[in-house]
């Protein structure tokens, strides 16, 4: 037994360097192909964004920062063992730059992992600073308009459009600011029939008509409330009359027609509810003078009931107007007697229009149509004594025959010709011993020498 015992100390402590040795080199061996398996290595981890911090120091100096396209993002390389590296991805880094150390355009970019920090060798940002671009800052207020898109249903127009506000101030980068060309809210109608309420985002539009990214901007408000009502579409007639008279000898035969005879308009129920007709006054439309076809322009819209609107806004709303003017024709009738009075007859006389006399003949003018129907019967007379007593020179009455006008009251449509009908009146005293004397037909025998007053209609 002693000396198997002998026989196992003798195999440790025989040799002891060689062993010690060996032991050393497998240590070695083992480190080396740990090595050789896990290395440590250096790795890219691109695309981390750049956190800016205390950037409210360029605020309160009134100016505006913006980091270069360049400096937005970093490229972090990270210095570890191979089996660290590969648990890790570019959302485990983060990056940063204090403005506080602003100088010279560019400030030092500071790195960190977010966790296995410890296993870490090193970590570096590929690129040292981010470039940073300063400047003013601008402000301004714009006014806030509303933009339609798409239509209502059909017979349904967009009527009145308000805005809870209208104005929103901005303040950003002044080379920003000062490309704004105006603020809008796009609303939406396709397919409504019923008033509508919405809040809508403010979008901004530079000089070029393109929409604007409004990410380094500060705006008083990001949205309104726009409210849009919905208006039902009616079919409402145009009515129009007309004044004055035509030139001497001329006349309106009543025909007038326009360009615009019915418009359909967008309102509210209540206002379209009692509208009947668009009247056009008459003082749009003066034929005064006119010798040939009246023509003139209106503007419907300015005579649109209140609250209302053409259903197409496009329409173009003026109407033009023709009333028909044509030359009148002459003709001489014979009006019996007994379609003329004799008025202001004198006290204690008696006055009759030429013993045996039947008619007074005159002159009329109309339109052909008109005047191919009318005959002496239609027309009415009388004569005025005190006319006859002027007209004669008479101081007093005696009794005697007198020249007399007759003044006629025509027919509508029919006017006189400008030349005064005469007579003869005889007068006496009482009743007895009439005379008679004959009728002078002048208008009959003569030409008139001026056209008659033609009246025009409304």
């Amino acid at each position: 037994m002693k000396k198997r015992m002998s026989g196992f100390l003798n195999i440790f402590t025989k040799n002891v360097w060689l062993k010690v040795l060996a032991l050393i080199l497998a240590v070695m061996i083992w480190l080396v192909v740990v090595s050789i398996d896990n290395p440590v290595k250096d790795q890219n981890f691109t695309q981390i964004p750049v956190t800016v911090l205390n950037g409210q120091v360029f605020e309160a100096e009134g100016q505006a920062y913006e980091l270069s396209d360049s400096s937005s993002y970093v490229t972090v390389v990270a210095r570890a063992e191979r089996s660290v590296l590969s648990q890790l991805s570019r959302d485990d880094f983060s990056a940063s730059i204090d403005m506080t150390n602003y100088a010279n355009g560019r400030v030092p970019i500071s790195v960190k992992a977010n966790r296995l920090s410890d296993k870490i060798v090193s970590l570096t940002p590929k690129t040292a600073y981010a470039v940073v671009d300063v400047e003013e800052l601008g402000t301004k207020q714009f006014s806030i308009d509303y933009e339609i898109t798409g239509d209502p249903a059909e017979g349904y127009s967009v009527g009145d459009v308000s805005l809870t506000s209208n104005v929103v101030r901005v303040q950003g980068p002044e080379s920003i600011v000062e490309t704004i060309d105006r603020a809008i809210v796009r609303v939406s109608v396709q397919g409504m029939t019923r008033d509508m309420r919405t809040e809508t985002p403010i979008v901004f539009i530079d000089r070029n008509g393109d929409d604007m990214d409004t990410g380094r901007l500060e705006l008083s408000r990001t949205s309104v409330s726009v409210s849009v009502e919905i208006w039902a579409n009616r079919e409402i007639p145009v009515t129009y009359s007309y004044t004055g008279t035509p030139a001497e000898g001329f006349a309106t035969t009543g025909n007038l027609s326009a360009t615009i005879e019915a418009i359909e308009l967008s309102g509210d129920p209540e206002s379209l509810s009692g509208v009947g007709s668009i009247t056009i006054p008459s003082s749009e439309i003066d034929i005064s003078g006119a010798t040939e076809n009246y023509k003139t322009t209106v503007d419907i819209s300015a005579y649109l009931p209140a609250k209302t609107k053409p259903a197409d806004e496009e329409m173009d709303t003026h109407s033009t107007v023709t009333v028909e003017i044509v030359a009148m024709n002459l003709k001489n009738v014979e009006v019996p007697i007994s379609n003329i009075s004799i008025e202001n007859v004198p006290e204690g006389f008696t006055a009759v229009i030429g013993e045996g006399a039947l008619s007074v003949v005159t002159s009329v003018r109309g339109l052909p149509d008109v005047l191919a129907s009318v005959d002496g019967s239609m027309l009415t007379g009388k004569i005025n004594m005190e006319d006859v007593k002027t007209k004669n020179g008479l101081e007093q009455w005696i009794t005697g025959i007198y020249d007399a006008d007759v003044t006629f009251a025509y027919p509508e449509g029919v006017y006189g010709s400008g030349v005064t009908a005469t007579t003869k009146v005889f007068l006496r005293a009482g009743e007895e011993g009439l005379i008679h004397v004959e009728n002078t037909p002048a208008a009959a025998e003569t030409e008139p020498a001026a056209a008659p007053e033609a009246q025009g209609g409304e």
